[in-house]
């Protein structure tokens, strides 16, 4: 496709290839064998430009339109073969070009090329609009040029003296295709401007004009004798070329789906004053040389022109008068057609029911949609009462609703109808009162079909309050009816039950059995807690393979006991599934209203810490609270709420310093995890990191805390105060399979220094699958980390082992700091630690140092990397940047 900038810069080449022509027959015009030397080759070089640019957009186009640019293309290569044909006779041969010679040939052909190309544009021109009209205007503009061109030219040529035919044949040929000429531009430019971009014609309207008009000054000037080779009007032949070739240039490029005719719209053509005027104003100007050419001007020659002149402004006026009536015509029939056109749409097309009844009800009309929903033609709905559609004997209803319409307000409302057939349908009815002065002359309907919004909406709400799979209540259903029993136990002193029941090793099913037979043992477990239940009572499955009860009217504990032995004797006895027994053995947990709790929230609880002991303490069986041990529920708290510690922000780090006893300066920290638990407060890692372990949780906590110390240490380092963070990897993180990923996302995540990361592991977790962990850990290295062996000498460790482990620093264990100053054998460990850390080219730090005599017992031994509460205790990182700027200034 053509750019703008392309297409200016052709057009400017063909204004500067037309003004480099002048220069040059004015430059050399006192050497005529140059002047015509450059004419010449400017000409062919025009000629042959233009044929390939016409060319280019025939390529460019498909169809008629193809045609019409291929036959402009070889009208200027048949002016191009002209060109070169006169280049060798004049300054070759040196004879001038003999007419009728070949020259004249090619000259003639062009303009038959070009008229060929003209008929596609003519022939469509009459099918468009007004085309009569047109064409009685390009006749009156023809007969004006006609009229020139025989006196000035053809007359001359047929009075010349004895020439032979052919070359009185030769000469009337060029007048007479200049006026073809004429006449195809006048045709193209006011008729195929529906075929044709407005740009495109007009290039081509004026190189056709210049070349009718050159060309008619050249045969004058012939005529005359007044013309030499290398004349001024020379150009003006290559210069008609250009123009209609650049049309061609800036023909874009079409697709087959661009070439379809679109049907053309019905409208008011825009009023043209240059076409309007042009008839007669070569009326005036054919009467003003028609004077000028009489024997003398008397009073009926001026009366006549004064005559004709006022004849043609009147025909103007009314012409112009006639445009602005047509065009108001034009306008007000438009908005009918639209207004019409938009209420039939809205009532054909709308794909609600849409109809209107007379004042007594009965169907005036109906779009498609109001017959297909009442299963019916719409020709059996005319005359009809539309309450013959109205269901289960809601008439006296919908009168209700009707009357109000009657008196001029609309209603809005939900209904049932039934159809022919019997099928019934709700819908949602909006009636409008159809006012004619002032008057309701009938009503206006339209009736949506909501028969499955209102099924999902039952659907929707059923679910919301129902598990799917079992068809039992689910946690929000659950939740509302103990908040309510409480409220009625409250008002009534009903004492009842609150039972957790958790399937033993249901996940094995699952895995092993499969999901779906997974799913038939809780359909199946469900069914037979119905059984067990009264109607009173309420039972819900809250997720998994969970299960809520609410026994009502227990006797007091004794009663719920004896209420849970119901339970797992029911849930007991194998479930005959796929052809196999299943057992799926319950544990229950069981707290009582007002006994134990008496909201909501305590007595779920309560009964799930119930159930949780029975689960650790093995299964199969039922407990009541008031039976749970106090340790294990702290337990069940802490793992219960451990899992939420993340999401709350729960979890924060602590930082204990490095430091090297001997220039005072901080090494690196230590990140320690500690938890801030809303009910029991400060919650030791001693104390939470086993039950993580435990549970699993261990992991997603491992990762949060090495993704909070990375991003610590970077903070520090872009401050400029750049220090080695140590993070403790727990035995589950270091033999996860991901952990290598891990790190590298979280390093990747917060653009860290991986020099300054230190990952710390246990003697134990390395030595547990070692060739695992071996590779493991060198993948880390190649990461450009460091490792740390931390709590050295508490475990077994394989000196061959830790020979091959890619390891940088043994942390000495607490339990032989803390007894360097009471056993001299702990000083001996000590110090063959580093002896072996030396031997291993590794670094060594004491961790627990707590006194100064401790410190100085280690200088001792030569260990003076130390980490304990004598040089700082775990702050947080706000109270680590102080030590910072103080190692800075340092």
């Amino acid at each position: 496709m053509r750019t703008p900038a392309k297409s200016a810069f052709a057009l400017l080449f063909v204004l500067f290839f037309t003004l480099c022509y002048y220069t040059w027959i004015m430059v050399w015009s006192h050497d005529d064998n140059i002047a015509t030397w450059g004419g010449n080759l400017l000409s062919i070089a025009g000629s042959l430009i233009a044929a390939f640019w016409l060319a280019g957009a025939a390529k460019r186009t498909l169809g008629e339109k193809r045609i019409f640019w291929t036959l402009l293309s070889a009208g200027c290569f048949n002016y191009f073969i002209a060109e070169l044909i006169w280049l060798y006779d004049e300054k070759v041969l040196r004879i001038d070009p003999p007419s009728p010679g070949w020259t004249d040939l090619f000259y003639i052909l062009q303009v038959i090329c070009y008229l060929t190309a003209f008929v596609y544009p003519f022939i469509r021109l009459k099918k468009s609009y007004g085309a009569f009209k047109l064409i009685f205007d390009i006749l009156i503009v023809m007969t004006v040029a006609a009229t020139f061109s025989w006196h000035y030219l053809i007359g001359p040529i047929l009075h010349e003296g004895e020439v032979s035919r052919l070359t009185v044949i030769v000469n009337l040929a060029y007048p007479i295709t200049d006026l073809a000429l004429l006449f195809g531009a006048i045709s193209l430019y006011w008729g195929a401007r529906q075929i044709f971009e407005g740009r495109l014609i007009l290039f081509v309207f004026l190189g056709l004009m210049t070349q009718a008009v050159t060309d008619s000054a050249f045969l004058y000037l012939l005529s005359v004798e007044a013309y030499d080779s290398g004349s001024v009007v020379d150009p003006f032949f290559i210069l008609s070329l250009l123009l209609v070739g650049y049309a061609g240039f800036i023909q874009r490029s079409e697709t087959a789906e661009e070439t379809i005719e679109k049907e053309e719209e019905a409208g008011v053509e825009r009023l043209d004053l240059v076409r309007v005027v042009l008839p007669y104003l070569n009326v005036l100007i054919l009467f003003f040389f028609m004077i000028s050419g009489s024997a003398g001007i008397d009073a009926f020659t001026i009366g006549t022109g004064i005559s004709i002149l006022l004849v043609i402004v009147r025909q103007l006026l009314t012409i112009l008068e006639n445009h602005k009536l047509l065009l108001s015509v034009y306008r007000k029939t438009e908005e009918l057609e639209l207004s019409e056109e938009r209420y039939k749409s809205l009532f054909e097309y709308h794909p609600d029911a849409v109809y209107s009844l007379d004042p007594d009800g009965n169907f005036d009309s109906a779009n498609a949609a109001c017959a297909d929903l009442l299963d019916c033609e719409r020709g059996e709905l005319l005359g009809r009462s539309h309450i013959d559609f109205v269901y289960d004997d809601g008439s006296q209803q919908l009168e209700n609703y009707m009357e109000p319409v009657r008196s001029g307000r609309s209603q809005r409302y939900e209904g049932e109808i039934r159809s022919l057939t019997g099928r019934i349908s709700t819908v949602s009815v909006t009636h409008i009162p159809i006012r004619v002065r002032n008057r309701v002359v009938g009503i206006f309907g339209i009736g949506r079909d909501i028969t499955e919004n209102k099924r999902n909406e039952a659907r929707i709400r059923y679910l919301a309050y129902h598990d799917a799979l079992t068809g039992l209540a689910n946690r929000a259903s659950f939740d509302a009816q103990l908040k309510d029993t409480i409220r009625q136990a409250g008002e009534s002193g009903e004492t009842f039950a609150v039972v957790f029941i958790d399937l033993d090793r249901f996940k094995n099913v699952n895995d092993t059995l499969g999901h779906d037979v997974g799913d038939n043992l809780l359909i199946s477990v469900a069914q037979r807690l119905r059984l067990c239940i009264g109607e009173a009572d309420t039972v819900a499955r809250q997720g998994g393979d969970e299960f809520t009860l609410i026994l009502r009217n227990v006797d007091g504990r004794e009663g719920a006991r004896a209420a849970a032995q119901r339970l797992l004797e029911a849930l007991s006895p194998p479930h005959p599934l796929v052809g196999q027994e299943i057992v799926a053995l319950p544990s229950i947990g069981l707290s009582v209203y007002p006994i134990d709790d008496d909201t909501a929230v305590g007595l779920m609880k309560k009964a799930d810490i119930a159930l949780y002991q029975v689960k650790y303490g093995g299964r199969g069986h039922h407990r009541m609270y008031c039976e749970t041990d106090p340790s294990a529920s702290r337990k069940f708290l802490l793992e219960k709420d451990l899992g939420r510690a993340l999401e709350e922000d729960q979890l924060f780090l602590h930082y204990q310093p490095q430091i090297d006893s001997a220039s005072k300066q901080l090494n690196g920290v230590e990140a320690l995890i500690r938890w801030n638990h809303p009910e029991l407060g400060l919650v030791s890692p001693v104390e939470f990191i086993p039950i993580a372990e435990e549970s699993g949780q261990i992991l997603s906590i491992g990762h949060w805390v090495l993704r909070e110390a990375c991003m610590q240490a970077k903070l520090w380092s872009d401050a400029g105060s750049p220090i080695k963070v140590g993070v403790n990897l727990s035995p589950r993180q270091l033999h996860s399979s991901d952990l290598v990923d891990q790190v590298r996302g979280v390093l990747e995540e917060t653009g860290l220094n991986p020099e300054l990361l230190d990952l710390e592991i246990t003697e134990s977790s390395a030595l547990e699958h070692p060739k695992l962990v071996l590779g493991r850990l060198n993948a880390l290295k190649q990461l450009g980390l460091t490792i740390s062996i931390d709590d050295f000498g508490t475990g077994y460790s394989s000196l061959s082992h830790l020979e091959n482990f890619p390891i940088d620093k043994l942390k000495i264990a607490r339990q032989f700091t803390s007894k360097l100053e009471k056993r001299q054998v702990n000083r001996k460990i000590v110090s063959h630690i580093i002896d072996l850390a030396r031997t291993l080219e590794m670094s060594v730090i004491a961790e627990g140092v707590e006194s100064e005599n401790q410190a100085e017992i280690l200088r001792s031994i030569e260990c003076v990397e130390m980490q304990g509460f004598l040089f700082g205790r775990p702050v947080p990182a706000e109270e680590i940047w102080p030590m910072l700027r103080a190692a800075t200034d340092l």
